[in-house]
């Protein structure tokens, strides 16, 4: 070794080997936050999409509701839009919370205006969008259940009638084909956020 020119010491090595130790742990720890809430970020922004799929779809289905009974897979004449008790409450015989006769709009194995049956239920803690195969149901026909949203604590319907007063059951006797003026929908997820969304017939 050249005069002036000194090495590392055994000490120095072990401390800078500790530094390095430290830094790297401390990278390691800040980038696992920062992929954490990344993921959180992407699963609550994936989730509000969810709210606003459901949303869209009820407006869609809403704006397209006409005045038509239809028969149900028991032969009875059942309304054009009813809104009933909660499933869980245990006071309703109804396969949805809501269901209406809308024009449909091209799904598959219909022609565009051909009136459907849709609805849209909580169950389990899971929001469903039912569709029946067609308006007039045959004997024994249940409709196809598609998941929609999931870990929700509440979903609430009411209805607007022309005195302005908002109720939970239609058409509570009125005729069969009466329409409300609007329908709001009430969500509480299960973390406790609530939103509220109201959608116009007429």
């Amino acid at each position: 070794m050249r005069p002036g020119h000194r090495g590392f010491t055994l000490l120095e090595l072990l401390v800078a080997m500790a530094v390095l130790a430290l830094l790297g742990a401390l990278s390691f720890r800040g980038l696992g936050s920062v992929l954490d809430a990344q993921a959180r970020l992407q699963a609550e922004s994936r989730r509000w999409n969810e709210v606003a799929l459901l949303a869209a779809q009820l407006s869609q289905d809403v704006a397209a509701t006409f005045e038509r009974t239809v028969r149900d897979e028991t032969d009875r004449l059942r309304p054009a839009l009813v809104l009933s008790t909660p499933l869980n409450a245990g006071a309703s015989t109804e396969l949805a919370q809501l269901s209406l006769t809308r024009l449909g709009y091209g799904e598959p194995g219909s022609a565009p205006g051909t009136p459907r049956r849709v609805g849209y239920r909580l169950r389990e803690g899971i929001v469903e969008y039912l569709l029946w195969p067609a308006a007039d149901a045959a004997p024994g026909t249940i409709p196809i259940a598609e998941a929609v949203l999931e870990d929700v604590a509440e979903l609430q319907f009411q209805a607007l009638d022309d005195n302005g007063t908002w109720s939970s059951a239609w058409p509570g006797g009125r005729a069969p084909g009466a329409l409300p003026r609007a329908i709001s929908m009430q969500i509480v997820l299960a973390g406790g956020e609530s939103i509220t969304r109201v959608f116009s017939l007429r």
